[in-house]
């Protein structure tokens, strides 16, 4: 959130920076500023202080929510996570597994396979447009990094918030993505266990993180895996290159 807020600094500096140079600016200071920060606006709408001071503050509001979107998939990702790291140090714990464990070790999986698919059930569409605001940004900051910068303001608000949109990108990406690796983790241990200790509960267990892949989506049109952010960056890379 602090990234966020420094990030916003420097891009209502950069365009205070170009507003001075107008030949307005000393009679209409404001106006200028708006009309340089957001064009997209005041094209299509008069200026007034009103729709100034309205514009402002849904940019800001955006802003910060748009942050807290991304570290609340993360935190989400997080708690998720360490559910399924529970089961599979009781699963490293044990040195002399019984039936009864392994069932068990079986119904809590399912629980929290469940519990996952409700969590993700109620915050896809929360990913799907966290992960498409990224992209889009990320896109649009490759553009223009083709541009000329003039002045050292331009510069650092580019490389900035540039770096700070593929920090967030990756960190959501890959945050996410240790949720599906910790519901695959107890396979590691499944694998490795002796004649003896093999029962029907366990052949079900791997069975059902084999072919029931859990994890955070994006409403269903992607699983977010390590795999996943390495084909989006490939996609994202591969006509720049």
């Amino acid at each position: 959130m602090f990234f966020g807020l420094t990030e916003h600094i420097l891009f209502i500096l950069t365009n205070i920076y170009h507003s001075l140079f107008c030949e307005h600016y000393k009679s209409y200071p404001v106006e200028i500023y708006f009309g340089f920060a957001f064009p997209q606006w005041f094209h299509l709408i008069p200026y007034s202080h009103w729709t100034g001071a309205l514009v402002e503050f849904t940019n800001f509001v955006s802003t910060f929510t748009w942050n807290y979107t991304d570290l609340f998939i993360i935190l989400i990702s997080i708690s998720l996570r360490e559910k399924f790291n529970q089961v599979s140090y009781r699963i490293k714990a044990n040195a002399n597994p019984s039936n009864k464990f392994w069932k068990e070790i079986r119904e809590d999986y399912y629980k929290i396979s469940r519990l996952t698919k409700v969590v993700d059930s109620q915050i896809a569409g929360l990913v799907l447009i966290s992960f498409l605001n990224n992209i889009v940004f990320l896109c649009i900051q490759l553009y223009n990094s083709i541009k000329e910068r003039e002045a050292i303001i331009d510069s650092i608000y580019f490389f900035y918030s540039f770096g700070y949109i593929v920090f967030r990108f990756i960190a959501v990406s890959l945050y996410s993505a240790t949720l599906n690796e910790a519901s695959r983790k107890p396979l590691k241990y499944l694998y490795c266990l002796s004649t003896e200790h093999y029962s029907i509960d366990v052949s079900r267990l791997i069975t059902q993180i084999n072919y029931l892949p859990n994890g955070i989506t994006g409403h269903g049109f992607f699983l977010i895996t390590k795999n996943f952010l390495l084909q989006v960056q490939r996609q994202l890379w591969s006509p720049w290159n």
